[in-house]
């Protein structure tokens, strides 16, 4: 008796240009799985998709009812694509991904949008003794994520932030090993130092960038306020604005802020000041940044979101100007910053609107050239936010690059630009996989 083999409904026009004819017996993969699969020519409409079958959905182990794109890849057709995106936990209790929920919900509905299939996956989901993850997915109307054994992604998306929680040397391991299974992008671009240096060999980026230095002496410290004025120390590997404190010189007095006590702290001596910022920062490695000086207050920055597309070609997706919150020294907005656009901040600060049309085209310009720059160390890189601040003469200066970078600054604007960011990683996840 004959093997009974889930069938595989292909538009005749499909399957006359994959080379195939009814009850041809092929491979049919997704991920790393593949079946075999007969096909079953029928006489619909020339569509590059196909719809997954109850068959099919058993076999695979997927959802049905998907409309799938296909190719040919080699000896065998492949449908997708298939994309996991990796976090650090999900939340048993609460059913949720925290603040990471509406981002996920989203990305799953833009994948099914450009007809493949994405999962959520933290690195303890992988099985690697049997080749497969326990991911979680949704399907069109269902509010809680549903769970099943899905193959290797095609393609990953790297949404893991190791500073949230204890990261377990395992779990290190297991990413580790993803990437080098699975094309991952959006991983660690490298330190804030790293990227200065990179970027100031680049001689149309140099003329932009803060001096930035290693945080190492009490020298060095001295220099650079009498240099500047003003400085910013960060930790050399921080995010969302943690960790960053603003000493200033004030009269013969030395200013020392943070993000995480009210307040500031005054001291007389250099030295005092020195002793606040190192006991504030818990031994951890640190750059010192020159202050730009800009117009009035409260304080702002330039959020420009460049992302990647289904052509795997860069562009600017988004510009959000920021306004810090009078009590602090960044503009995060969970740090009580809030979002407005790059026109309406601009203005306020004096600049006419011939001024504002070059600064903006300039920022622009600049934030391709930093995108390509770090792309030729960072190939599989889809999306960065790139952080600019303009001074009160009108000079762009380009802070600092996130390659994990929020949307919620862009969503406070336009909310329809928010989509086209969530949309935009789905799209270069197609080109990376093929589809």
């Amino acid at each position: 008796m004959g093997k009974d083999y889930p069938e595989l409904h292909l538009p005749s026009d499909q399957a006359a240009l994959l080379g195939l004819e009814s009850n041809n017996i092929c491979r049919l993969a997704l991920g790393n799985k593949s079946i075999e699969v007969l096909v079953d020519v029928v006489e619909e409409d020339s569509d590059p998709l196909i719809t997954i079958s109850p068959e099919l959905s058993i076999a695979l182990g997927i959802p049905e009812g998907l409309e799938m794109n296909i190719r040919q890849d080699g000896d065998k057709l492949r449908i997708g694509p298939l994309a996991g995106i990796l976090t650090d936990a999900y939340n048993q209790q609460k059913g949720s991904f925290g603040t990471q929920e509406s981002f996920f919900r989203g990305l799953l509905y833009s994948m099914r949008y450009l007809h493949g299939l994405a999962y959520v996956f933290t690195p303890q989901d992988i099985n690697w003794q049997k080749n497969r993850i326990h991911g979680y997915y949704l399907l069109p109307g269902q509010r809680h994520w549903k769970r099943t054994w899905f193959p290797f992604p095609d393609v990953c998306y790297n949404r893991f932030f190791k500073h949230r929680y204890i990261v377990l040397p395992d779990t290190t391991v297991s990413r580790a090993r993803l990437q080098s299974r699975v094309k991952t992008f959006n991983t660690h671009i490298g330190s804030k130092l790293k990227v200065h240096k990179q970027l100031a060999q680049d001689a149309s980026i140099a003329p932009h960038l803060p001096e930035t230095r290693l945080f190492s002496s009490i020298d060095q410290f001295r220099s650079m306020l009498s240099r500047y004025k003003a400085v910013y120390i960060k930790p050399i590997n921080g995010s969302q604005g943690a960790g960053i404190i603003k000493v200033s010189k004030r009269n013969k007095n030395f200013v020392v802020k943070t993000n995480d006590r009210q307040g500031e702290g005054l001291y007389t001596s250099l030295t005092d000041a020195w002793k606040a910022v190192r006991a504030a920062s818990s031994g951890r490695q640190l750059i010192i940044q020159q202050a730009i000086r800009v117009s009035g207050a409260p304080h702002f920055d330039f959020r420009l979101l460049i992302q990647k597309d289904r052509r795997n070609t860069w562009s600017v997706t988004g510009i959000a100007a920021r306004i810090g919150s009078r009590t602090k020294i960044t503009t995060n907005l969970h740090t009580g910053g809030q979002a407005v656009s790059l026109g309406h901040i601009l203005a306020n600060r004096g600049f006419s609107s011939q001024q504002i049309s070059s600064i903006q085209e300039e920022m622009e310009t600049l934030a391709l050239q930093i995108a390509q720059c770090i792309n030729k160390s960072m190939p599989l890189i889809g999306e960065l936010g790139l952080d600019f601040i303009v001074d009160h003469r009108g000079k762009v200066w380009f802070l600092e690059a996130n390659p994990k970078p929020a949307r919620a600054s862009f969503g406070q604007i336009d909310e329809n630009l928010r989509n086209l960011t969530i949309l935009k990683p789905m799209e270069y996840a197609c080109y990376l996989a093929g589809f």
